[in-house]
């Protein structure tokens, strides 16, 4: 969350749970990132991982980011493993603004049956809407590409 932010008095409600400061139950924390169940499942399982640092959404993301989104990643493999779901058969990405709820970066960690069809295209990669880490870390390689060159 920026200053301006927090003088506008525009909290974050991910920043806030991060923080402990609401009744949300943390599954997993540490130095860099944080991880709860969505207030709204999509599906059996619905985990959001978030950066403990507030970043706004994949749009402000640099190359600097790429470990904590593989940290994340990683996560989010882990807890999926740890609730029986097989990761190649689940769906773990990121909404793009302005598709997003929340403005505070979040990995979408879903598992299990979809709860309804609207749901199941909500959270299908290769969306304008919706991407992987693979399609992230993809468009950050072309966005610093292309600030490379323009520094030429």
């Amino acid at each position: 969350m920026t200053i301006i932010d927090k003088i506008l008095c525009r909290p974050c409600i991910f920043c806030a749970i991060v923080e402990g400061s609401t009744p949300t139950t943390l599954i997993y924390k540490d130095d860099e990132i944080a991880a709860f169940n969505d207030i709204n499942p999509a599906a059996e399982t619905h985990i959001l991982i978030v950066p403990v640092d507030h970043v706004k959404s994949v749009k402000t993301l640099t190359t600097d980011h790429i470990p904590l989104l593989e940290k994340m990643h990683q996560k989010g493999i882990d807890l999926l493993k740890e609730r029986g779901h097989d990761p190649e058969q689940s769906r773990l990405g990121f909404h793009v603004p302005p598709f997003n709820t929340v403005d505070h970066l979040h990995l979408h960690v879903v598992g299990g049956a979809m709860k309804s069809n609207f749901r199941k295209l909500k959270y299908e990669t290769g969306r304008m809407w919706y991407m992987d880490l693979t399609q992230l870390q993809a468009n950050l390689d072309k966005k610093r590409r292309l600030q490379e060159g323009a520094r030429l």
